[in-house]
């Protein structure tokens, strides 16, 4: 049997179990799947994502209006004005419509949309007045569907949600299935040992069992992003524990997380030597409308016990690596395409010192992300790819809130202003909030070196700002 046909028989058996991963998409006739015509709304609203309590305080769901054309709109959960001013003025982002959730409201910004008869006044207006529109949205889930249902039932016009069904974007964005997917599509040594623990004893079982096997354990929450959900357990700290003990140190760690006792959660094996956490983007058409496509390899920056991101480079793996990486990727994303996913993915790996050829796949984002967005920004800027070094920088900055203004003016000189060939930087999203400030930024160059140089001198700067200065008012 062809390896196509492989492919084709995993996903017609993922679908005889689970039907509901295609027809979880019938919102009726007035809401499609795909672009479509007038303006896009465009969220990037993180809430959604299981853990992320922080999305309240974020800036980062202004990331999304970069993509934003003239007519569109962008709804964000707090709007910074100067940060609206430095799109118009140094991205040429003009025409855009911002929009501001309830800031006071911990609801996903898109369920405020459909609940607040103003704020849907103003979308169903956009709609009725264009003759449709499309969604675009960070993430999309059931409530970005239901948010499309609404306005075309107002509106009388067919509106576009630009992102896969409900139940396949739940399900790729969860840890375990995806796991089980990748030993599906390219074998078992393709993922390191993951078992599922549907309870606290069992969980405490597994975790003793491979540590009392030489293993770093690692427990995840299945369904939350960016390292969120993640305890790493040290193995000498395991080693002089009985399993209530681990069951109530599991406990008590999951708990200060924002976990509301959710099952199955992750067990596994948190790999050791790990020399390289390469991700792979990916563009997933419409199955029958092409191919999926491999956008790019990058090599994501983490930190800590929990390996959080904090950026990402273009990739100087070997080139033999990344057709690997690229080969096997492709393969995973031809299933996700058969089961209905449609959208931006991107799949994180890692690599390790005592085999650097033996990928281990560790998780699909089934969404826009923090690669994926910059990505999609730079190649709009250069269409003849030009800019062949890229550095992608998303930290957490010591000290206390800063005000886009102010980081407009401590980098004036290194920002992007419409002169592609000298490279430049862009801020993703605004830099401070009421808490902290953080440096999201997108920094390219002619070359790798000279895009990480520029990435340096920014973070530096900010990170400046941060730690002296109290915030100002004012361009």
């Amino acid at each position: 049997m062809s390896d196509t046909l492989e492919k084709g028989d995993i996903a017609d058996l993922l679908l005889a179990d689970e039907p509901a991963l295609l027809s979880s998409l019938d919102f009726g006739p007035m809401v499609a799947q795909g672009s479509g015509t007038g303006p896009s709304l465009l969220i990037g609203d993180t809430s959604e994502i299981s853990l992320m309590r922080s999305a309240r305080n974020s800036f980062l769901d202004h990331r999304m209006a970069h993509l934003a054309k003239p007519g569109d709109v962008v709804l964000v959960r707090k709007r910074d004005p100067q940060f609206e001013t430095y799109l118009k003025d140094f991205r040429g982002l003009d025409g855009i419509t911002f929009l501001e959730a309830d800031t006071a409201s911990a609801d996903p910004v898109a369920k405020q949309a459909f609940a607040s008869e103003p704020l849907l006044q103003k979308l169903v207006d956009v709609a009725k007045q264009h003759g449709g529109l499309t969604i675009t949205s960070y993430l999309t889930t059931g409530t970005i569907w239901h948010l499309a249902q609404c306005i075309a039932a107002r509106a009388g016009c067919v509106v576009h949600v630009n992102g896969p069904a409900p139940r396949i974007s739940a399900r790729v964005n969860d840890k375990l299935w995806f796991a089980q997917l990748v030993k599906a599509v390219i074998g078992t040594c393709a993922v390191p040992p993951t078992m599922s623990a549907f309870g606290p004893k069992a969980a405490a079982a597994q975790i003793l069992h491979l540590s009392k096997h030489g293993e770093q354990v690692i427990v995840k929450v299945p369904d939350s992003a960016g390292s969120a959900g993640n305890i790493r357990l040290d193995q000498d700290t395991l080693a002089t524990l009985t399993a209530a003990q681990v069951e109530g140190l599991l406990m008590d760690r999951l708990h200060s997380t924002g976990w509301a006792d959710i099952y199955p959660i992750l067990v596994g094996v948190w790999d050791s030597h790990v020399t390289c956490s390469p991700s792979v983007q990916l563009w997933i058409p419409l199955n029958g409308k092409g191919a999926p496509e491999a956008q790019g390899v990058f090599e994501q920056r983490v930190f800590g016990a929990a390996a959080a991101f904090v950026g990402a480079t273009l990739s100087t793996l070997p080139k033999e690596v990344q057709d690997i990486l690229v080969t096997q990727a492709l393969q995973i994303s031809h299933v996700l395409q058969r089961l209905g996913y449609y959208g931006r993915c991107s799949f994180d790996a890692v690599l390790c010192a005592d085999d650097p050829v033996s990928i281990h796949w560790i998780e699909c984002n089934g969404r826009w992300s923090g690669v994926s967005m910059p990505l999609a920004i730079l190649n709009s800027l250069d269409t003849e790819h030009v800019s062949e070094g890229m550095m992608i920088i998303q930290e957490k900055l010591p000290g206390g809130p800063i005000e886009t203004a102010q980081a407009i003016r401590a980098l004036r000189g290194l920002l992007y202003r419409g002169k592609l060939f000298q490279g430049g930087s862009i801020l993703l999203s605004p830099p401070g909030n009421a808490d902290a400030s953080s440096a999201n930024v997108l920094s390219f160059a002619g070359t790798q070196c000279e895009a990480a140089l520029l990435g340096r001198k920014v973070l530096d700067a900010l990170k400046g700002i941060a730690q002296t200065h109290p915030v100002e008012r004012g361009l």
